[in-house]
């Protein structure tokens, strides 16, 4: 191969085109890495928060349950007191 040849090939390689190559070359393992390890991660965390938050909506819904039955006991009560006064009137 003769010289310029040879450093016409070298500055190619180390020129701006190779400077593309290596940050396209980096993108593509950053968007690999992204899709292999990274999203899968993030898919179980918000499987975990979306198990989390169904939990929490029923324990949340059984203590309204709860209330709401004691409730109704207090206005049962309420209403007899109301009407025992009224009949002493």
């Amino acid at each position: 191969m003769d010289p310029a040849t040879l450093g016409l090939l070298v500055s190619a390689v180390s020129g701006p085109a190779s400077g593309i190559f290596v940050a396209l070359l980096c993108l593509f393992g950053f968007g690999y890495f992204m899709v292999k390890h990274m999203l899968p991660q993030q898919q179980n965390m918000i499987n975990d928060f979306v198990k989390e938050s169904r939990a929490n909506r029923k324990v949340f819904v059984d203590a309204v349950d709860i209330m709401s039955k004691r409730l109704e006991k207090v206005e049962d009560d309420v209403s007899d007191i109301r009407h025992a006064i009224l009949r002493e009137r």
